[in-house]
Order: C-alpha cells, then sequence, then structure tokens
C-alpha cells in the first residue's frame, strides 16, 4: 500500500514502509535540533500524528503544518534527514540499498514545503546546521561570471 505525502497540487507516492522511516526520522531530527517551546511542540504534534490511524493513508502536509512557521521549521528538518542519510549518521547502514530513494523522497517533501513558504516570502531557504559547508564542496566558493 502507498501513502499519498501531498500540499495542494503538488504530491508524491510512496510506501507505507518509508512513509513511516520518513516519519520517524523527521521525528528523531526534529526532537535533536528543537531549542525553542514551539519547535517541541511542532515534534509532539507530528508524534502524535505519527501514531494516528489518518498516518496510513495520506500525509497532507498543509493540514499537518498549517502556519508559515511550521513549513519553515519541517522543511529545515527535511533537508536535514536528507543530508544525515547520506552522512550516514541515520537509519541501518548495514543495508544501504534505500538511501538514494529516501534521500530523494526527503529531498522533495523538503521542496514541496520550502515552496510553499515561497508562496508568501520570495526567496526563503531553509539555512542548515552548517551553512558554511557548501565551501568545502565547491572547493572554498561558488564562482559565477556575468
Amino acid at each position: 500500500m502507498a501513502v499519498d505525502i501531498s500540499l495542494k497540487d503538488q504530491f508524491i507516492w510512496v510506501s507505507n514502509t518509508r512513509h513511516l522511516a520518513l516519519l520517524d526520522f523527521a521525528i528523531d531530527v526534529g526532537a535533536s535540533i528543537a531549542r525553542a517551546e514551539d519547535e517541541r511542540a511542532f515534534v509532539e504534534r507530528l508524534k502524535a500524528f505519527s501514531t494516528s490511524p489518518d498516518a496510513a493513508l495520506a500525509f497532507d502536509l498543509d493540514a499537518c503544518f498549517p502556519t508559515i512557521a511550521e513549513k519553515k521549521w519541517w522543511a529545515r528538518v527535511s533537508r536535514l534527514v536528507a543530508r544525515r542519510i547520506y552522512l550516514r549518521q541515520l537509519g541501518n547502514q548495514d543495508d544501504q540499498t534505500w538511501q538514494p530513494t529516501t534521500i530523494g523522497d526527503a529531498y522533495v517533501v523538503a521542496r514541496l514545503l520550502t515552496r510553499a513558504v515561497q508562496e508568501v516570502e520570495l526567496g526563503w531557504h531553509p539555512v542548515l546546521d552548517d551553512p558554511g559547508e557548501a565551501d568545502t564542496f565547491a572547493g572554498g566558493g561558488i564562482r559565477v561570471r556575468f
């Protein structure tokens, strides 16, 4: 059986197993970075959703994360889930066959949420743990010519 992860007219289908894994990863990562009371409340609401019967049917991101603040926060968490899987800090490392598609699914969720925020705040993007990390991948910086 598959679960529809959607936001307005955009959606992806994932297996129930993948959906539950993404929820668990988001809860774990969210709990690890939550600093403010509202962020801890976001995590608790997702925990409650993940154990409800509705979680097995569909995941309407707009309904679960109704405010811009929640969408921003969960976009950041979803990007961090993808990054931590890639860095092998999250999930089963004995079997890595699941990693590429799970990274992709987490990234798509982050993009859905980011786009929803950008409809209200143009140019907004989630800030990750270490924004300077991009320098290590770009060899010290990104050069743009006009």
